[in-house]
């Protein structure tokens, strides 16, 4: 069975900032499905905003563009993952 970096060297492995901050993950996951169900501002507009929607309040961190690259990279993998799907389900094979 193969073993997990942390067994083998004794050291966690190291997160993804998706792992990090799943919450921010799943904030830009869900901006996604609003935009694509009311795309009222270009794509990249509207995740700005929800990003900084998202921060209004929040105090400054060191790790903010952690959190910005976790929002984003689930912003862009649901969208992805809709064109996607839209295309599967387009593909007539008649």
């Amino acid at each position: 069975m193969r073993q997990s970096l942390f067994a083998r060297t004794g050291q966690p492995q190291p997160q993804t900032p998706v792992q990090r901050h799943p919450l921010f993950a799943r904030a830009g996951a869900a901006a996604a499905d609003l935009w694509l169900n009311h795309p009222v501002l270009s794509l990249a507009d509207f995740r700005d905003l929800r990003f900084r929607n998202l921060l209004s309040g929040l105090t400054s961190d060191p790790d903010d563009n952690a959190r910005r690259f976790a929002f984003n990279a689930a912003y862009a993998a649901r969208i992805a993952s809709a064109i996607a799907e839209q295309s599967r389900v387009g593909v007539n094979h008649a």
